[in-house]
């Protein structure tokens, strides 16, 4: 049986997760060379577990937020690439409740796990801020990036966005400006990515690209150059 087979049996069994401390390897099937394990600690005392990839010395780092059927394991491939060609840092936490963080997936808490995440960039370095936010992940993204008025935040990206999660992460009705906003979607989510990009205050207009596609989140970046582009070029404004 797969390995991430049995830890998905062991935590029915025992009703926990994945530890937060768990080596990548144990999580994940592919682990990129030079990934490293984070612990993160978060409102309530949850712990999140998150990777980093990409070098410590990097003056931009990017905090993503993924989707609702991912895990940190999808996306640290394709970040750990995008680190490389951009010479960025990034850091993908899993979602509090889902993969190796803890919690019951409160909604009203997830803004600010992501800022937790930006903090702890910020802390060990970083001098530029972005956030990354896919689907499910992309209010969370833009909230955060609001919410973030201490940090030093250069944009923040949302792809296949929603405009919203019922619960406690409502991005247009915060009424405050982000840095910059990229947007970028298919077909099906081109009304929301719209909203965001037109309703949410921007201090630097940023872009929006819609393409007649249909890959949704993760797919609409491996699948289409042109959206992988996209995203890289809005952290290039950083």
């Amino acid at each position: 049986m797969p390995r991430l087979a049995v830890l998905f049996v062991l935590a029915l069994l025992t009703g926990c997760g994945i530890a937060p401390d768990t080596p990548l390897a144990d999580q994940c099937d592919t682990v990129p060379a030079g990934a490293e394990r984070v612990v993160l600690r978060a409102e309530l005392d949850v712990r999140l577990g998150a990777a980093v990839v990409g070098p410590p010395g990097a003056p931009v780092g990017v905090a993503v937020a993924h989707g609702a059927s991912h895990t940190l394991c999808d996306w640290l491939p394709a970040m750990s690439a995008l680190a490389e060609r951009l010479n960025v840092r990034v850091i993908v936490p899993d979602r509090r409740g889902v993969g190796s963080s803890d919690g019951d997936g409160e909604v009203g808490e997830l803004a600010g796990d992501l800022q937790r995440a930006l903090t702890w960039l910020h802390e060990q370095g970083a001098t530029r801020l972005a956030v990354l936010g896919s689907s499910y992940g992309g209010p969370i993204a833009v909230l955060a990036a609001q919410r973030a008025t201490a940090l030093p935040m250069c944009v923040a990206v949302a792809v296949s966005p929603l405009t919203g999660i019922e619960g406690g992460v409502a991005p247009l009705a915060e009424n405050k400006p982000v840095a910059s906003l990229w947007a970028v979607a298919e077909t099906a989510f081109g009304a929301s990515a719209t909203a965001l990009f037109e309703k949410v205050p921007q201090a630097r207009q940023g872009r929006l690209k819609i393409l007649p596609v249909d890959d949704h989140s993760l797919a609409l970046l491996r699948g289409h150059p042109d959206a992988m582009t996209f995203v890289e070029d809005a952290l290039r404004t950083c």
